[in-house]
């Protein structure tokens, strides 16, 4: 069956709703200058604006029609607002009873101007200057079909209150040549709305095209940010196009989990990934949690650094709190689904390293990389020498000052590197509180 769309049952972007309270805002300030000068202008000059704003019964419904639409367009003010602060969904069809009543009011005031004036010189400068104000803040709806209709209103409305005063009024001037300047301005009228109704056409295009950029940016960051830290991912996005590496003091820890490939053998395909997820997600969210960032993970472990990617003062300490609470979740999580030997490496070593996003146009990855990372990861593989579960560097131990946390094992030869490397365990015991 077919179904037509129905232009304004369409819910409004929040956006859209930002737009529209400012243009609802727009009028009710000069409404409100308006009504702040006029009082001022015909105290100091009585004779410039005529005399009906002499005669109370006009006074009388000017103030009464001028009141209600101001309380009209202040309940639309805060309407917008409430729905807006609440996330609450709109109708454009709720814009139409702003246009009838915005564009509804002038008529009403020129048709009493002109009656208690016993003049049609309102419509020569007032009205028109009104009506098309109103045009012009029609654009910020966003809508032609609005600022259209906006036009056809403007235009009839000025067209009624002309002819009804040429009608009431009978001038002697020549009827003919009156009713065609009004005819012409009120088309004039109409044609201000198709303006106004093109330039929110174009306007909308490019709003929409700015939201969609930005639904697209939010969708790739988390697409990213699944895939990736959320430090990893932001400054794949912030240094893009940069080319050029930075050099970079930070902490750089290896884990990795022991007996894994072995483990994986005896299980199935589904059994292994839900170990795995097990295993990852309170060591992520550990990380994570004491500033740090995960550039790889693999099948058995991951690489991550503290201060690298994300500028951190406090890597170090940071890094090895982590640590330290990485081997408590593992005592927890050991139960018979991830097998009640689980045990962990840990690698921990600051220095400097140099980071960038390497690749092409087609996939490019935020890296890291130096001698400092290499010595890192070695330093985790030390844990099946040493039958430990966390291992840290000389150069490490310094960066901090905790005392009772390291115990030294001595130098070690490391492969790929000439001079030997002073090697501490650290303590299960061990609290860093201090830099």
């Amino acid at each position: 069956m077919f179904h037509r769309h129905d232009h304004f049952n369409e819910l409004l972007h929040p956006e859209f709703l930002r737009i529209e309270r400012k243009r609802v805002g727009i009028i009710l300030g000069l409404f409100i200058i308006g009504s702040l000068i006029l009082p001022v202008l015909h105290f100091l000059v009585p004779n410039l604006l005529r005399n009906f704003l002499n005669q109370d019964q006009f006074i009388g419904n000017l103030l009464f029609w001028w009141v209600l639409f101001c309380v009209f367009e202040l309940s639309v003010y805060f309407r917008l607002g409430h729905a807006i602060k609440n996330n609450i969904q709109v109708p454009k069809k709720i814009l139409l009873l702003n246009i009838l009543v915005e564009f509804g009011l002038p008529a009403i005031v020129l048709y009493h101007a002109v009656k208690f004036d016993y003049s049609l010189l309102i419509l020569e400068y007032d009205g028109l200057m009104f009506y098309f104000l109103l045009l012009m803040l029609s654009a910020m709806h966003l809508d032609f079909k609005i600022s259209l209709g906006a036009g056809v209103l403007a235009g009839l409305g000025y067209f009624l209150v002309a002819f009804w005063g040429i009608e009431y009024l009978q001038p002697e001037q020549d009827v003919i040549q009156l009713q065609e300047i009004y005819t012409m301005r009120s088309i004039g009228l109409v044609i201000g709305g198709l303006v106004a109704g093109i330039v929110a056409l174009e306007i909308k295009k490019r709003v929409n095209s700015y939201l969609n950029s930005i639904e697209e940016q939010k969708e790739i960051e988390s697409l990213l940010g699944q895939q990736l830290s959320k430090g990893v991912a932001n400054e794949l996005m912030v240094k893009r196009n940069e080319v050029v590496g930075h050099k970079v003091v930070g902490s750089i820890m290896f884990l990795d989990i022991r007996n894994f490939t072995v483990m994986a053998d005896h299980q199935s395909p589904e059994e292994t990934i839900e170990f795995q997820n097990a295993i990852f997600d309170p060591l992520i969210r550990i990380i994570e949690k004491h500033n740090g960032i995960i550039h790889q993970i693999l099948g058995d472990g991951f690489m991550a650094s503290f201060g690298i990617a994300v500028k951190n003062e406090n890597h170090a300490k940071d890094s090895l709190n982590a640590g330290l609470e990485i081997m408590e979740a593992i005592n927890h999580l050991r139960t018979d689904q991830n097998g009640s030997n689980t045990r962990v490496g840990i690698g921990l070593h600051s220095g400097e390293v140099v980071t960038g996003n390497i690749g092409n146009e087609i996939r490019k990855q935020f890296s890291i990389a130096g001698k400092n990372v290499i010595l890192a990861s070695r330093i985790e593989q030390l844990n099946k020498r040493f039958k430990t579960q966390f291992l840290v560097s000389e150069q490490f131990v310094e960066t901090l000052n905790c005392k009772g946390c390291f115990d030294d094992l001595g130098e070690v030869q490391v492969k790929g590197f000439d001079e030997n490397v002073r090697i501490y365990k650290v303590g299960e015991n061990c609290s860093c509180s201090e830099n």
